[in-house]
């Protein structure tokens, strides 16, 4: 059995809008398809004869009406792409890391990834955390320290941190 096939409607002003968009140098490939199922939509194009002419699945071309549906004409003309589910860390979270880790490392004990991970979500700060994300947050929160140490050291401020650090190489040379 078959999709039903819906017209759509778009006032004037949107469909010289929808052009002009198209016609733009600023927009991404992403962008620039999602405008044409619109206009192909418009001419009453199929779904299949729309996936055909910009290389993609029947299926993302229903897709890509369904969000249209959903969403409004101009949300779904700009809106942001989105690449899996949003990152758990969260400015809270790294807070929390650190002052974990330097509660330990005072104590001269570490932490385990996993026994972070555990800790962070007894304490209410996600429902779950994969030890992975843990590792990137300690990684950058290892990173934003030594650069601050480093800037501090040398008593250059943080976005000077570049040019100090050839420096600090020619010197140990």
């Amino acid at each position: 059995m078959g999709r039903q096939r819906h017209s759509l409607r778009l006032s004037r002003k949107q469909q010289v809008y929808l052009t002009d968009f198209i016609n733009s140098d600023t927009i991404s490939r992403q962008q620039r398809n999602r405008a044409q199922v619109l206009q192909h939509w418009l001419a009453d194009w199929s779904a299949e004869e729309s996936g055909k002419a910009l290389e993609l699945s029947i299926d993302r071309v229903y897709s890509m009406r369904r969000s249209y549906s959903q969403q409004g004409f101009r949300d779904y003309l700009h809106a942001v792409p989105r690449c899996g589910a949003p990152t758990k860390l969260t400015p809270k979270l790294e807070t929390l890391l650190r002052k974990l880790t330097q509660d330990q490392a005072t104590k001269g004990k570490r932490w385990t990834l996993p026994r972070l991970a555990e800790r962070i979500v007894e304490l209410g700060y996600a429902d779950r955390i994969c030890t992975l994300t843990v590792h990137k947050a300690l990684k950058q929160i290892k990173a934003s320290t030594v650069a601050s140490r480093l800037a501090h050291s040398t008593g250059a401020p943080c976005g000077s941190l570049l040019q100090a650090l050839p420096v600090a190489d020619e010197q140990a040379a």
